[in-house]
């Protein structure tokens, strides 16, 4: 069993898991859901995903599926990612720091 996540931490986990690109989360608190957008490094969307469900980002495991779907679909498009990895989430509301990737 994993420990549920909050939206905000889901939020922030999907603007890491885009780099080089930048990623822009918006909370809809009508549903608990949220939104993101992939943009290029000049700002142009690559990729927008309009729903994100709290049954989607609350299990880790399922956020991580999501967001591993959005990155293999950028990869189809000729995108090229750094590495990232679904990290390991003890406490919910304290992200793991990333170590530097060399």
């Amino acid at each position: 069993m994993t420990t549920p996540i909050t939206r905000d931490t889901a939020m922030r986990l999907a603007t890491q898991a885009f780099l080089p690109y930048g990623c822009q989360a918006r909370a809809h608190d009508e549903d608990d859901s949220f939104s993101f957008t992939v943009t290029d490094l000049h700002g142009g969307k690559v990729l927008e995903i309009s729903h994100v469900r709290s049954t989607q980002y609350a299990d880790p495991v399922r956020l991580a599926g999501v967001l591993e779907q959005v990155r293999l679909d950028l990869t189809h498009q000729g995108r090229n990612l750094d590495p990232w990895a679904m990290p390991y989430i003890p406490d919910p509301e304290v992200l793991p720091e990333t170590p530097p990737n060399y």
